[in-house]
């Protein structure tokens, strides 16, 4: 694939090969490593779009590679990343179905193209899901870009231009809210080696962010409860964002040893919050639906008032207050959560049926599974807003805990039978002593969609996938052996 080089930083031309006879011809459409050298990691979505002549669109704020295969387009890229040295400059390159001539768009840029001729069918691959609230634009004709659209009309002879209600009222570059860099953001993890730690890194390359831009840390790498310590590794590295996974969550430990996790979730935290302060950098703290009682009836909205009545809810609701000093907050409540890089509900279960046909389960404490995958793709696309606050995040859907026991088993195939029982008669039958554990953890996530996020699937859909990973890792694990 030949790459040309344009009047803008880091934007191409591209012509993929092409071999051809009187028969026809064949030609690449797009080689996955090509599209790394050029930094595009991955392909999420393959989008056509059909067009009259004269229409101008404006598609969607990703990174892509764009073609026209019937037609012609004229396609207009401008500049938007405020530390590039070609910031508030503009392209235009003409795409024809015969010309062979992709564009690659890096993210950070302003896109959109006037079609040439009726029914032209405009195609584009992006790196990433599309996420309404990430979506912005700059007005078509702002003239202080210089894109001289009357020549361009007139050459092709189009007599007025076709556009959207919404691409008509687009701001101005300077007046445009949305700050995009050329330089990729910093992202710093605490908790790492946990199961959400480790899956926020993974959805964080999948999304093209380089690995030396990822500063994921554990115990070993940065111990949050040492403030000097905290603030050195911080302030050296000087994150963009910070997810602050780290915590005991330990819950019946927890009634045991108050001091160590009061240390930890709360001093730990302030550490963490004061660090983050000090460079300017968003924190997303990880909560827990332990902040509240499990009294209500109904659904928990975030606002409601809490009432922890363990230690490990306590310790982490004054961790929400110490977060809550930054103005640049995400606290994220969750809940019965289960992901690869960890032990689980879901694993336990398993390696329970293993030995036993039948199992005493809670069947009194109502809530939400949560998957550490989907959990970790929206909150990464939470910190890339500024809608801060305070929000509850599960996957869709409210099950007992004996409930989702029976789900495990029907989607592995395992003969078990779930016994419901109280948790009273549990902890009778079992002659355990327990942390106090809401009866009713049901938290209403409304307010992801009032910001233009989706609801993550549903709960029993993320078990059969998790399920799906267990069993590559069992394969990789067994290859590995051989």
């Amino acid at each position: 694939m030949k790459k040309i080089e344009t009047e803008l930083k880091d934007c191409y031309i591209l012509e993929p090969d092409k071999f051809g006879d009187e028969r026809g011809y064949f030609s690449p459409y797009f080689i996955q490593k090509n599209l790394e050298e050029l930094g595009f990691q991955r392909v999420v979505q393959t989008n056509r779009s059909k067009s009259a002549k004269g229409v101008i669109r404006g598609p969607k704020c990703q990174a892509k590679i764009v073609e026209v295969i019937k037609g012609s387009a004229i396609d207009v890229v401008v500049d938007i990343r405020k530390d590039s040295e070609t910031y508030g400059k503009y392209t235009a390159v003409k795409l024809t179905e015969d010309n062979n001539r992709q564009l690659f768009v890096p993210r950070g840029f302003a896109h959109g193209f006037v079609s040439l001729e009726d029914d032209t069918i405009f195609q584009y691959i992006v790196d990433n899901d599309y996420a309404p609230k990430l979506e912005a634009g700059i007005l078509w004709n702002d003239e202080e870009l210089g894109i001289d659209w009357q020549k361009i009309m007139q050459e092709n002879g189009i007599e007025e231009p076709i556009l959207s209600e919404k691409d008509q009222h687009h701001p101005t570059l300077k007046e445009n809210p949305v700050i995009f860099k050329r330089e990729q953001e910093k992202y710093f993890i605490t908790g790492y080696n946990g199961q959400l730690g480790y899956d926020i890194k993974r959805e964080l390359l999948k999304n093209g962010i380089r690995e030396e831009n990822i500063i994921a840390t554990d115990k070993e790498e940065m111990d949050i409860t040492n403030r000097e310590e905290v603030m050195r590794v911080i302030e050296k590295v000087k994150p963009d964002v910070i997810f602050h996974c780290a915590a005991a969550t330990a819950v019946d430990k927890a009634e045991e040893m108050e001091d160590i996790v009061q240390k930890i979730n709360v001093e730990g935290t302030k550490n963490v919050v004061d660090a983050s302060l000090k460079v300017g950098a968003k924190i997303v703290y990880l909560s827990t639906d332990y902040v509240f009682d499990g009294t209500k009836d109904g659904v928990y909205e975030p606002e409601d008032s809490v009432n922890p009545k363990s230690v490990y809810g306590k310790t982490k609701y004054l961790g929400e207050e110490e977060v809550r000093r930054n103005p640049k907050h995400f606290i994220v409540r969750i809940s019965w959560v289960f992901g690869i890089n960890g032990k689980n509900f879901i694993r336990t279960m398993l390696k329970l049926a293993e030995n036993h046909t039948e199992l005493n389960v809670v069947d009194d404490q109502i809530g939400s599974p949560t998957y550490t995958v989907d959990l970790a793709h929206l909150l990464v696309n939470l910190s890339e807003m500024d809608n801060y606050g305070t929000y509850h995040v599960t996957n869709d859907g409210f099950c007992s805990w004996a409930e989702f026991a029976e789900y495990i088993f029907e989607a592995s195939k395992q003969d078990v039978h779930v016994n419901k029982v109280t948790t009273e008669e549990y902890l009778k039958l079992t002659g355990t002593k327990q942390a106090y554990r809401p009866r009713n953890s049901k938290m209403d996530k409304s307010k992801l969609t009032e910001i233009g996020l989706e609801m993550l699937p549903t709960w029993q859909d993320a078990t059969e996938r998790y399920l799906k990973e267990l069993e590559d890792e069992q394969y990789v694990l067994k290859r590995g052996q051989r």
